[in-house]
C-alpha cells in the first residue's frame, strides 16, 4: 500500500498534528506491505532527518511562525506524485496544501481521508477580530473537510464540534497515542530533573507540556496554585513548553505572587528529557478546554503519572475519575480543592498513577495498526 500523509505545518513548528503524522509514518514505515511518504510545507533552512522520505512543498511565512503551501506552483511536487502510484492519502489539516491534496485523489480516483485535530473557529477567533475573516476561513475548512472522502477525529467531543462547524460527512473515530514509553533507568531520569532545578526535598511537583497560549488557560491553574500556596501548602509547578501567551502568563505569575514555585522550562524536544519531567511529577496539570484529545495526558499516563482536567471536556473522555485520572469543575477554588485533596491523599494518588498507566496509556504502534486496517477496508470497497 502507497500511503501519502499531508500536513499543512511541520517541523521546525511544533504541534500535536506534528507528533500524529510522524508517528503514523514511522510505523507505516516499518511495514513490509506499505510505503510511505510525508507530503508539508517547506521552512527555510531546516533540514529533515527522519526514517520515512518527507516532501517539503514551496511556501510563504504566515500567522504564528506557520507556512502557507503553495502546492500549486510547485514543479517538484507535481513531478513526484506523477511519479508515485498513490493508493491512499490521509490529510490532517483543510488548508492550502490539504485541499490541494483532497482535490487531486479526486482527479486521479483516490480515496482520501481528512482527520480533524483542531477547534480551528476559535482559533480563527483567537487570532482575528475580523468577522468577515473568520467566515471565509470557516467556509474554505469546512469545504475543504465535506471534500474528503471519509472523514475522521479523536474524540467524542471532537466528532461533536465538527458536526456544529457544518461537516455532512459521516464521522468515524480513532483516538491518539504516543511514543513514549515507561523506562528501566527511572532514578536516574528523575535525578536528572532534581539537579536541573534543585528539586531534590520537593515532595509536590506539577507539570503542564505544550503550546503557550491563550486558550489552553493556564490562568486557571495559576489562580488555583495560588488558593493551593495560601493553604499552606508547599509544591513546584514546571510549565514546559512556548507560544505567544508566554511573556504573559510570566507577567500573571509575578502578579500572583508564585514566582517561587512556577518554573518555566521553556520548549523541550528531546523525548527522554521530556519523560524525565514527567516522570519525575506527581500530577499532570491540564486545564484546556480547547484541545479535541491532546496527546500531553497520554504521553503522561505513559509515564505513570495522572491528569487533572476540567470536568466535561473532550480530551477527559479518556479519564475515569479518580480511578485513572482527575477531574474539576472549570475554576480556581474547585481545581485548588481538588489540587490539595490529592496532595493529602498520596495512597490513593499511587493508586491511580498505576490506573493511568494501564488504562489511559496507549501506544502508536496500537494505533497505527488500528489506522492501516482502516485504510485496507477503505480500498477493498474503493476497488469494488
Amino acid at each position: 500500500m502507497n500511503i501519502l500523509e499531508v500536513l499543512d505545518s511541520y517541523y521546525p513548528k511544533f504541534d500535536g498534528p506534528n507528533l500524529v503524522l510522524t508517528s503514523y509514518c514511522k510505523n507505516f514505515v516499518k511495514r513490509e506491505d506499505a510505503s510511505v511518504a510525508a507530503i508539508v510545507p517547506k521552512y527555510p533552512k531546516y533540514k529533515d532527518n527522519q526514517s520515512f522520505k518527507v516532501i517539503r512543498v514551496k511556501s510563504m511565512g504566515g500567522p504564528e511562525g506557520y507556512r502557507l503551501a503553495l502546492p500549486k506552483i510547485d514543479s517538484k511536487l507535481k513531478k513526484f506524485l506523477k511519479s508515485k502510484k498513490i493508493d491512499i492519502i490521509h490529510v490532517h489539516s483543510p488548508f492550502t496544501l490539504g485541499r490541494y491534496m483532497i482535490n487531486y485523489g479526486k482527479k486521479h480516483n483516490i480515496p482520501t481521508l481528512m482527520t480533524f485535530h483542531t477547534k480551528y473557529k476559535e482559533d480563527f477567533e483567537r487570532s482575528t477580530k475580523l468577522k468577515c475573516v473568520q467566515k471565509f476561513l470557516m467556509k474554505y475548512i469546512m469545504k475543504t473537510i465535506n471534500s474528503a472522502d471519509y472523514v475522521l477525529t479523536v474524540s467524542e467531543g471532537a466528532k461533536e464540534v465538527l458536526k456544529s462547524y457544518g461537516c455532512t460527512k459521516n464521522i468515524e473515530i480513532i483516538r491518539n497515542g504516543t511514543d513514549l514509553t515507561y523506562p528501566q533507568d527511572v532514578k536516574q531520569k528523575i535525578d536528572e530533573v532534581n539537579n536541573k532545578y534543585n528539586l531534590q526535598n520537593e515532595e509536590n511537583v506539577f507539570l503542564s507540556v505544550g503550546r503557550i497560549v491563550e486558550n489552553k488557560k493556564l490562568d486557571l491553574a495559576l489562580k488555583a496554585m495560588k488558593i493551593v500556596k495560601e493553604k499552606g501548602y508547599k509544591f513546584k509547578y514546571l510549565v514546559v513548553g512556548d507560544g505567544n501567551y508566554l511573556e504573559t502568563l510570566k507577567t500573571h505569575t509575578k502578579e500572583l505572587n508564585l514566582e517561587n514555585e512556577v518554573i518555566f522550562t521553556g520548549k523541550i524536544m528531546d523525548r527522554n528529557l521530556l519523560s524525565a519531567h514527567y516522570l519525575r511529577s506527581d500530577l499532570f496539570i491540564f486545564p484546556s478546554t480547547f484541545d479535541t484529545a491532546s496527546l500531553a495526558p497520554i504521553e503522561a499516563a505513559a509515564l505513570k503519572l495522572p491528569s487533572l482536567m476540567n470536568r466535561g471536556c473532550s480530551t477527559a473522555e479518556i479519564i475515569t475519575e479518580n480511578q485513572n485520572g482527575f477531574l474539576a469543575n472549570e475554576n480556581a477554588k474547585d481545581w485548588a480543592d481538588e489540587i490539595c485533596k490529592i496532595i493529602d491523599n498520596k495512597q490513593n494518588l499511587d493508586t491511580v498513577k498505576e490506573n493511568a498507566y494501564k488504562q489511559v496509556y496507549r501506544t502508536w504502534d496500537s494505533v497505527s495498526d488500528e489506522v492501516y486496517d482502516k485504510y485496507s477496508q477503505i480500498l477493498k470497497k474503493w476497488k469494488k
